[in-house]
C-alpha cells in the first residue's frame, strides 16, 4: 500500500506552511482531496515539482496553465478512463522519473517522447457522453494541445536556467548556516 499524507504532512514533506501549500493549490486550480480523504504520495511528488518551480520565479499562472494542458494531453489520450478519482491524473504517474516520456507536473508516462511527434494513444473503455460535435470538428487535436505544452515547457525552461545561477550561488552564500561560525 502507498503512503498517503494529510494536508500537514504534505506540508511538512515540502518543507511549506499549510498556507502557502492552500494559497498554491487553489492559484494553480490542482485539485484537493476532501477530508477524510488523503494526499497520495503522487500529489507530494506533483506538488514538490510545483512548489520547485516558484523557487524558480516561474509564475503560478504559468504553471497553472502548464497544469492545464497536461490534463488535458492526458484526456486526449484517455488516461482519465483509467481512474474514477479526482485525481486521475496521477494515478499512474511517477512523480520520481523524469524521462522524455514523461510530462512535467504529473509525472505521467506518455510511451512516447513528447517531443517526438509520433503518437500512442491508449485504450478508452469508459462510456462517454456524446457531445453535438466530436473534438476534432471543433479544432481540438492531441498534436496541437502537445505543441502548446512544449511551447510553453520551453519558455518555461529557459526562465529555469536563467534562475539556475543565482539559485546556486544562494546556496553556495548560506553554507552552513547565516550565522559567522
Amino acid at each position: 500500500m502507498t503512503e498517503t499524507y494529510s494536508l500537514s504532512d504534505l506540508a511538512v514533506a515540502l518543507g511549506k506552511s499549510v498556507p502557502y501549500l492552500r494559497n498554491l493549490q487553489v492559484q494553480i486550480k490542482a485539485d484537493v482531496p476532501r477530508r477524510p480523504e488523503r494526499y497520495p504520495e503522487a500529489y507530494v511528488h506533483f506538488m514538490r515539482r510545483v512548489v520547485a518551480l516558484r523557487m524558480f520565479h516561474v509564475p503560478a499562472d504559468e504553471i497553472a496553465e502548464l497544469f492545464q494542458k497536461e490534463k488535458k494531453i492526458l484526456e486526449f489520450l484517455h488516461f482519465d478512463a483509467m481512474s474514477d478519482s479526482p485525481l486521475w491524473y496521477l494515478t499512474a504517474g511517477d512523480g520520481a522519473v523524469r524521462t522524455e516520456r514523461h510530462l512535467l507536473l504529473t509525472g505521467q508516462d506518455l510511451g512516447f517522447p513528447v517531443t517526438s511527434g509520433a503518437i500512442q494513444c491508449n485504450l478508452d473503455f469508459r462510456e462517454r457522453s456524446p457531445e453535438l460535435f466530436d473534438g476534432r470538428e471543433m479544432g481540438e487535436d492531441v498534436r496541437k494541445v502537445i505543441d502548446l505544452y512544449l511551447k510553453l515547457l520551453r519558455k518555461i525552461d529557459e526562465r529555469v536556467k536563467a534562475e539556475r545561477p543565482v539559485l546556486l550561488d544562494a546556496l553556495a552564500w548560506i553554507g552552513d548556516g547565516l550565522m559567522p561560525a
